[in-house]
């Protein structure tokens, strides 16, 4: 059993990024990570080759073996939130802040690879978790990894709603580490799927792809498409997640 790994895991993430905005001469626009262990033998793996797309990896794909998935979350910093609430199109910032997380998720993932290999452990950050060829979806769902992970539930917009709100990034190495995995959150996250209160973000929403009835991801992707050459083809809009009661907090939890 590897103590504390879960602490380990929280303070190289953090210490990555800090160095990363040393050497790279930027600010940080992140905030504290949420760190979560997946069971790679949940049934839920399997679940999502019909949810998501039957081409989806399971654990074991990206590491035979494979005990844990990490699932780990990077929360943008509230100041640059609220750049984006004004306008139906992202500011600048917001857009950057999408191409520098990419950026900095590749070396990252790696760095915390090594280091549960320094620990004696397999572990492998995925590769091939862009959205497939003729598709809107990824073969590694990283939100519905988190939920697994016991990071929090989806909102109605889509988003996983986590004890630090769900205005943020997801993603996950996959491990052979000996330590018990998180239940999922029971219950909902999200005041709307509770009962019927807030729905905020789909007032906010500026594509009508937010509704009572469901999320029409084709829709949204259009926005984000649309919203892509302004920022080196990356898919960004995000009006859904910025101003919200769970943008930074999670809104079941009473303060």
């Amino acid at each position: 059993m590897v103590p504390d790994v879960r602490a380990v895991l929280k303070e190289e993430i953090s210490r990555y990024v800090g160095q990363y905005c040393l050497d790279g001469g930027i600010e940080s626009i992140w905030g504290e990570p949420l760190v979560g262990f997946a069971d790679a033998h949940d049934p839920g793996f399997d679940m999502l080759k019909a949810l998501v797309q039957d081409s989806h990896h399971l654990p074991g794909d990206i590491l035979p073996g494979a005990t844990i998935v990490v699932s780990y979350y990077l929360p943008f910093k509230e100041s640059l939130a609220r750049e984006n609430i004004e306008g139906e199109s992202p500011s600048d910032s917001w857009g950057r802040a999408y191409m520098e997380t990419n950026l900095l998720s590749v070396g990252l993932g790696e760095h915390l690879a090594s280091v549960v290999r320094s620990m004696g452990f397999p572990a492998e950050s995925p590769k091939d978790v862009r959205r497939t060829e003729g598709t809107i979806v990824s073969r590694w769902s990283q939100r519905h990894i988190a939920r697994m992970a016991g990071l929090g539930t989806f909102g109605m917009n889509n988003m996983l709603i986590t004890d630090s709100g769900c205005c943020g990034r997801f993603y996950s190495i996959v491990t052979g580490l000996d330590v018990e995995p998180d239940p999922p959150v029971q219950g909902e996250n999200c005041p709307f799927k509770n009962d019927g209160s807030c729905g905020a973000c789909m007032r906010r929403c500026v594509s009508g792809a937010l509704t009572p009835d469901g999320f029409d991801r084709h829709v949204c992707d259009g926005v984000g498409v649309g919203n892509s050459a302004r920022f080196g083809g990356v898919s960004v809009c995000g009006k859904c997640i910025v101003g919200m009661p769970c943008s930074f907090r999670n809104p079941r939890r009473r303060v």
